[in-house]
């Protein structure tokens, strides 16, 4: 699920601006559950109170689930590059 080489790279970009310091690192897991969670919150609230007949689309929120369950199973930053 988690494209390792991509993920190496954003984090390398990112650090080349602006370096991570301890606490964000040790944090990193829960923001990235935390926006899983909003993902899957928003899109369930949506799938289930769009009407059909609506002009958007409606997305699915299995994906945010399976990401959430991912990261949820990542114990460290070092998981992610």
């Amino acid at each position: 699920m988690l494209d390792k080489n991509k993920s190496t790279h954003l984090l390398k970009g990112y650090q080349s601006v602006r370096k991570l310091n301890s606490k964000e690192k040790n944090n990193f897991n829960t923001l990235c559950r935390g926006s899983a969670l909003r993902y899957l919150l928003t899109r369930s609230y949506d799938y289930l109170n769009t009407p059909k007949k609506a002009l958007i689309k409606i997305k699915d929120p299995k994906e945010y689930l399976d990401k959430l369950n991912f990261h949820r199973k990542l114990n460290s930053f070092k998981d992610y590059s």
